[in-house]
């Protein structure tokens, strides 16, 4: 097939190209040029911007499109318009952050959707990041109908996640010594290794399959108690997990950053988001590897960074020591 990817230079992206690369297929990447000077061999690379500046793709015909960075309704639109009459099948890579966080029930595809107060809006934020992704779906829907894919995938983590959320946790396990938890350690956890997601993006490109799909794993049932054992084992680490209430959490305003992809104690309806059904998207061929490659893909990747590499997420290793020292000293 010959395929265009809109972004493909940096992690989500990045795998995609280099899945569709070992599927023999031929690539093109549209993109700013801006993210990574990366070349990879065998890609055609067009320089461009979504917002106004789409001239390099005008009459270029491709099989099929990979929207992996399509965040602004207006400019889905725009990439869709044009490509209507040149590219059959258009594939959305969007978010489960699409659902209502406060409908409170399981989620599935027909779950209720984020909605905005003012669709008008075009500044990303935790608040309208989901309902933004929800109008960027209707746009593909409307334009494409039965030729476009949507793909929603939960947390993506592993290897090049510059995100630092999953990370995080690889990261001080592997270290060893005491580490500051939540005391609610049973809630469910659910995560898509980059690999699984773009393996199966090709997949459901090279058929074709239109629909609807949610992204998640791993193909079994998870806890946080349960993932941090099994970091703790793979990476034989002396770790001490050391659990501290809600009130700590409040009285010292540890944040979602701080504690990345754990959520607030005053939202249970976010642990709807961590049980989602894997099985409609295991029936359309999303295969997982296991956990123990996942997270050796995360460590490898933590490795690679430069000395004095800054975190994202987490705490620092400043503020972890005193609030370990101040909940001891507490209780």
């Amino acid at each position: 097939m010959n395929i265009l990817i809109l972004g493909g230079t940096q992690f989500v992206g990045k795998h995609i190209t280099t899945a569709a690369l070992k599927n023999n297929h031929t690539v093109t990447l549209f993109n700013r040029g801006k993210t990574s000077k990366e070349q990879i061999d065998g890609v055609t690379y067009l320089v461009g911007d979504r917002d106004g500046k789409l001239d390099a793709l005008k009459g270029k015909k491709f099989d099929a499109v990979i929207d992996v960075n399509g965040y602004l309704p207006r400019l889905v639109k725009d990439t869709c318009e044009l490509f209507k009459d040149n590219i059959p099948h258009y594939v959305f890579i969007s978010t489960i952050s699409v659902y209502d966080h406060g409908f409170g029930e399981p989620i599935d595809i027909d779950s209720p959707l984020a909605t905005l107060e003012d669709e008008s809006t075009e500044e990303i934020t935790g608040e309208t990041y989901g309902g933004l992704k929800v109008l960027c779906e209707d746009e593909v829907l409307e334009i494409y109908e039965d030729n476009a894919t949507i793909i929603r995938p939960g947390y993506i983590v592993g290897s090049d996640d510059h995100t630092d959320r999953f990370g995080y946790w690889v990261r001080k396990v592997a270290e060893g010594g005491e580490l500051l938890v939540l005391f609610n350690d049973d809630q469910p956890m659910q995560f898509i290794d980059v690999r699984d997601l773009a393996e199966w993006t090709i997949k459901l490109t090279e058929k074709k399959q239109a629909g609807i799909y949610n992204a998640i794993g791993p193909n079994e049932k998870l806890t946080l108690a349960d993932l941090l054992v099994r970091m703790k084992k793979h990476f034989d680490s002396d770790s001490q997990f050391v659990k501290v209430s809600k009130e700590f959490i409040d009285e010292n305003e540890i944040s979602v950053t701080a504690f990345p992809m754990l959520f607030s104690f005053k939202d249970i309806a976010h642990y709807n988001f961590m049980e989602i059904d894997l099985q409609p998207s295991i029936r359309q061929g999303l295969t997982h590897r296991t956990l123990e490659d996942t997270l050796q893909a995360s460590h490898d990747y933590i490795k690679s960074q430069p000395v004095n590499y800054e975190y994202k997420c987490g705490l620092s290793n400043d503020q972890h020591a005193k609030l370990i020292k101040k909940w001891k000293d507490n209780n």
